[in-house]
């Protein structure tokens, strides 16, 4: 059963200046790995065991300063064809479309791998979770599959005998995965505790059993648990029609036997929030839908103390984020799809168990903010993020700290009567970007936020760039007329708004036009920036000095090119000794060397064994008895780039 209405609307596609990319050429030196440019990871849907998702990375505090460098449409829609929630690991962001695991490059937000999932999720509105090399992902009727985080292949299958909807996210703790599973308002569903061992490592969706399962009338969504190594803590719906029944539990289980240890019951209706934990106050939080905004204290034994309640004023499913003594939820106002019907992010003050204040919004902030300490000053202030899930989808910012009773930066947005208490705007989705965004941002450690709205769309919003700067030039810089391009070796930094640096040498492109008689100089662009709420980016570009050589040398150097690509090694032969093979060849006119390759069988893998000027090679330390295979290909050196030939025919010898 979906909870949320849509409003159709036709969008309108933004052209954008970044267009130009489709004619420049990607550095095909790119490292093997280029996503372990950004380091940070964000494994699950709060970003760390405690669900609450403070971060000290510097994300943009101001409209003007932040930039929307990709949007990559993956999916369709809102429902089971929509791409999830993503997370962040190794510099890869990973989310369910259909029924595709995909793997997606977070500076670019291209596709780098994609894996098969044996069902798609419900509504796409959960992030998968990592651990220990692996994703957990659920799914449709109850499923949960386990992959390998670098092939992407699977490793196991779990389906729950009671099935239902993929609503609430996964948790990870101690070699074992916690989730719950959906229905109906009223009907039977399980939480379900699973081991994350590999029950047959020859089969890859085999069915993987249960450690412990509890089942619950209404079950269990949006509502994650808090995992630990005493005990794990989750809320329920209530089990009634409607969502404010005072029927509702948190629920505290011994985490390797499933036993109850002890429950609060009689709470204010579905609880659809993940349960966070505070270090500083050494408390547990959450909010239902009912409209409650609750804390606990719990013992090492499992036991539920001092239960804390704050009135909302609207229904939240909110996971809180807590920091310095203040809490953080989204609110709905009267009318959950009305736009400016009082929904707002409210700011709790901890200390006095009461509303500090809230700062209205356009749309409701259905899932959870993100706090930001990368700019905390000595008075304690820091900054919240939210999403409004209301077409466009607005990312909004408020400035808090401990004390303050209102809202200090004010939204340009017009609310009748409440035009002084709304949340500022970011940054606003435009065009085919923009819809309603049911998603809680993500983070990485220069500030990137990354997310996905209902227009199908990943996306990677960070702060500015100011200006690319080469470090160090390419390995080329002397052409000939008729050449392309080559950035093969080039270093590039981008400086951003928030003062930070990053490498983006594997993502930056040049001209794929020819280079011509006269040219000084070669245009280095890098292609991801595209919008903010004052216009579309230009194109950012800087330049590194080349020599092209003249008509003369040209026409020779080229001739010398075209000859060398079009030779073959001929004249192969294989001599073997004892723990040796000596492979010799005849020399191709105007080569500077030859490149010799191996393989243990013929078919197989060769791989480069000796680059050498000679015409011959000894391959020694062999393993006597083992066959042997060989190729060799000749080539030229000019202006500082080596042009291969033909790869020769293969010759084999069998090791004495």
């Amino acid at each position: 059963m979906k909870e949320r209405k849509k409003t159709v609307r036709k969008l309108s596609v933004l052209v954008l200046c970044v267009a130009l990319i489709f004619s420049f050429t990607v550095n095909v030196s790119a490292a093997a790995d280029p996503g372990k440019v950004i380091k940070s990871d964000w494994t699950n849907f709060r970003g760390n065991a405690e669900n609450n998702a403070v971060t000290n990375a510097k994300v943009p505090k101001e409209a003007s300063k932040a930039m929307l460098y990709w949007a990559t449409k993956k999916g369709s829609g809102w429902g089971s064809a929509a791409p999830g929630v993503p997370i962040l690991v190794d510099g890869y962001l990973y989310f369910n479309a259909g029924k595709e695991l995909v793997k997606m490059d977070a500076i670019s937000g291209k596709v780098a791998n994609k894996g098969d999932l044996v069902a798609a999720s419900s509504f796409s509105i959960c992030p998968p979770t990592y651990a220990n090399g692996r994703i957990y992902v659920a799914l449709s009727n109850g499923t949960i599959q386990a992959f390998n985080a670098k092939t992407l292949k699977s490793i196991w299958v779990y389906k729950d005998e009671l099935g239902g909807q993929p609503n609430t996210t996964i948790t990870y703790y101690d070699g074992c995965v916690y989730a719950g599973f959906w229905g109906a308002e009223t009907r039977d569903a399980n939480f379900v505790c699973l081991t994350t061992t590999d029950p047959d490592s020859k089969k890859t969706t085999e069915a993987k059993k249960a450690k412990w399962t509890y089942t619950v009338k209404g079950g269990f969504y949006w509502a994650g648990c808090y995992a630990s190594k005493n005990f794990v803590l989750v809320g329920t719906d209530d089990g009634e029609s409607g969502y404010d029944s005072q029927t509702s539990n948190l629920l505290c289980f011994n985490p390797k036997t499933g036993k109850l240890l002890d429950k609060e019951s009689g709470l204010n209706g579905d609880i659809r929030s993940n349960v966070a934990y505070d270090k500083a106050t050494d408390r547990y939080y959450f909010a239902s839908k009912g409209g409650t905004f609750y804390s606990v204290k719990v013992s090492a034994a499992g036991k539920i103390s001092d239960l804390k309640s704050v009135e909302l004023g609207g229904m939240s499913t909110s996971t809180p984020s807590v920091y310095n003594g203040r809490a953080y939820v989204g609110v709905a106002g009267t009318g959950q799809f009305s736009k400016y019907s009082g929904h707002n992010i409210t700011v709790i003050d901890l200390n006095k168990w009461e509303i500090a204040y809230q700062a209205m919004t356009m749309g409701y902030p259905q899932t959870s903010g993100l706090v930001s300490t990368g700019y905390e000053s000595a008075d304690g202030s820091v900054y919240v993020y939210f999403f409004d899930n209301y077409t466009p989808g607005k990312l909004r910012i408020i400035k808090d700290k401990p004390g303050q009773k209102k809202v200090e930066r004010i939204s340009t947005d017009y609310i009748e009567g409440e035009d002084e208490s709304c949340a500022d705007i970011l940054f606003t989705p435009k065009g085919a970007q923009a819809q309603y965004a049911i998603c809680s941002p993500i983070v990485d450690e220069y500030g990137t936020i990354y997310f996905k709205n209902d227009s199908a769309h990943i996306m990677a919003l960070g702060s500015k760039i100011e200006s690319i700067k080469v470090t160090k030039k390419p390995s080329q810089t002397t052409y000939d007329i008729g050449d392309k391009g080559n950035l093969s070796g080039i270093k590039v930094t981008v400086n951003l708004a928030n003062g930070l640096t990053r490498d983006i040498s594997d993502y930056v492109t040049c001209s794929t036009e020819a280079i011509i008689e006269g040219q000084n100089d070669l245009t280095i662009y890098y292609p991801y920036s595209m919008y903010n709420d004052e216009g579309d980016a230009e194109p950012i570009f800087t330049t590194v000095d080349i020599k092209v050589n003249s008509k003369a040398v040209s026409a020779k150097n080229n001739a010398a090119k075209k000859s060398i690509k079009a030779s073959k090694v001929s004249s192969v032969k294989t001599t073997a000794g004892k723990k040796k093979v000596t492979v010799s060849w005849k020399k191709v006119s105007g080569a500077t060397g030859y490149q010799v390759s191996r393989a243990t069988s013929k078919g197989g893998t060769y791989t480069i064994k000796k680059t050498t000027s000679s015409a011959k090679y000894i391959n020694t330390s062999l393993t006597s008895k083992k066959t042997y295979y060989y190729k060799v290909r000749a080539y030229k050196t000019i202006n500082g780039v080596k042009y291969y030939g033909k790869w020769s025919a293969v010759k084999l010898a069998k090791v004495k």
